[in-house]
């Protein structure tokens, strides 16, 4: 009994806060427009880094959407919404660092801007 308590305690302190994972999605919303605005300066720029600017965005997206939860029923249909978003700013990355296109980037600027902006309104539950 006091060996099931004692794990438990551990298990509670190895997960995050409400407040961090905010944080946490917060540092990953703005490293997203920041990245997305930074590719968009250099897109013109002959010898830009443009390249590695997209691969670093698609990392970014990939990571916001494993933090997906499909398994809870509530959460569900705006995971679902999210990883669309998310998917569309990956394929316009893929389309930058292997075909050199940049069709897409204004509207993934545009969806990356409004994700940053939204979620720094949300105040996290403590």
């Amino acid at each position: 009994m006091e060996k099931q308590n004692i794990t438990k305690k551990v298990e509670e302190k190895n997960e995050l806060s409400s407040k961090e994972r905010h944080n946490i999605i917060l540092k990953l919303y703005k490293g997203l427009s920041d990245n997305l605005e930074e590719l968009n300066k250099s897109k013109d720029k002959k010898g830009s880094n443009a390249t590695q600017i997209a691969y670093k965005v698609d990392r970014i997206a990939s990571g916001l959407q494993v933090t997906l939860d499909f398994s809870n029923e509530e959460s569900k249909s705006i995971s679902e919404n999210f990883r669309e978003l998310y998917r569309h700013i990956r394929f316009a990355m893929k389309m930058i660092y292997e075909k050199q296109e940049y069709v897409l980037l204004d509207s993934s600027r545009e969806i990356a801007k409004t994700l940053y902006q939204s979620w720094a309104k949300i105040k996290p539950s403590i």
